[in-house]
């Protein structure tokens, strides 16, 4: 079964109005994206669906994807693929694997452990009065758990970069007490005593965890500095982490959480594997639209060490979510597919409103 035709949109499609960031701490580069969402189909007929990661370069796209025509995705290793967009590659195999074998994809990475999927909402920056009407917006339509990117260049002292994170949690649970928080620092409170401060202050919060408080230089190759916070502080500690580092990380005793990524789907569930085997919950994350929201929703269900709620921008960000099936929510959790492949096809209608570029290659 080769693939014999792809058809390449390049898409933008605006997000729901201030989900990642608002007019004051405006980020247009993120809210203004183009994604790349490809049919492949093969000579027996199937229509696999793949989104490409935003802000690849249409010409980076079309080139890839002419090295994808003529491969057979019934006899390919998927373990030996090595490809700028790896991903995207892993999505569109899988996807027709599965509707040819007439199973989900989760059955292809070795079987669900979950039928459903606990998802934060996962935000940008904003003010404390649009986080918390943001949040108010969120929690009306389910969600349990509220992510926020925090810190910008605007906080230039570590009072103020406190202040920031703060601010918008008390801003939350002002107004939904019961709604849990994870604030995403992104490394940018930098030292310890900083970090040791802000727990401080949000100790009687509900507070998923810190995640990525300090500089990841203070790993120094020995997790010391973030050791040191993790026995000083009564918040769990969470960090984007992976292969050795995981490893090197759990012998330290400097995380509670692994957040498990890469830029292959079959690799991520793998590290999730190692993280699981050292005894380390956390969880993974999706930035797409409709086609790689799925992908994500399949990939999760594989995940052993998704103790902790997934970061989802995914159905709820974007104004469309260019497919035809639905994405059902539950109690803050989205369902996780049973059709077989995927388990979505393509709204064209919905793509031709927001399209940019359309290319056939074949």
């Amino acid at each position: 079964m080769k693939i014999s035709r792809i058809r390449l949109y390049v898409v933008n499609v605006p997000e729901r109005r201030w989900w990642w960031s608002d007019d004051v701490y405006g980020q247009p580069m993120h809210q203004r994206s183009e994604h790349g969402i490809a049919e492949v189909e093969t000579d027996a007929g199937l229509i696999g669906l793949t989104q490409i990661e935003r802000n690849t370069p249409p010409e980076t796209m079309i080139s890839i994807l002419n090295s994808w025509l003529g491969q057979d995705v019934l006899k390919l290793n998927l373990a030996l693929i090595e490809s700028p967009m790896t991903a995207s590659f892993e999505q569109a195999v899988l996807d027709l694997r599965g509707q040819a074998l007439g199973v989900p994809i989760w059955q292809l990475l070795g079987g669900r452990l979950r039928d459903r999927i606990p998802v934060t909402q996962c935000t940008g920056y904003k003010t404390t009065e649009h986080t918390a009407d943001d949040a108010q917006w969120g929690w009306e339509q389910g969600f349990l758990a509220y992510k926020m990117k925090c810190i910008t260049e605007a906080e230039g002292t570590p009072e103020k970069r406190i202040r920031y994170v703060t601010d918008r949690v008390e801003a939350i649970h002002k107004i939904l007490p019961d709604m849990i928080v994870r604030p995403d620092i992104r490394w940018r409170l930098e030292e310890v005593w900083v970090a040791q401060e802000l727990a401080r202050r949000l100790q009687n919060h509900r507070l998923d965890c810190l995640e990525s408080p300090i500089r990841k230089q203070s790993a120094a190759g020995t997790f010391s500095e973030w050791r040191r916070l993790r026995q000083t502080i009564n918040l769990p500690i969470a960090d984007h982490i992976g292969g050795t580092n995981l490893i090197t990380a759990f012998q330290s005793q400097a995380l509670d959480y692994a957040i498990i990524g890469s830029a292959s789907y079959i690799e991520t569930i793998n590290q999730s594997y190692l993280a699981h085997q050292l005894g380390m919950g956390g969880w993974s994350q999706t930035v797409a639209y409709g086609p790689g929201a799925a992908m994500g929703l399949h990939v999760a269900a594989c995940m052993p060490n998704l103790t902790q709620p997934y970061d989802m921008v995914g159905p709820m960000a974007w104004e469309n979510t260019l497919v035809n099936e639905d994405f059902p929510f539950q109690n803050g959790c989205f369902l996780v597919p049973g059709r077989p492949g995927l388990g979505y096809t393509l709204n064209r209608e919905a793509t031709k409103k927001y399209l940019i570029q359309k290319h056939v290659l074949e």
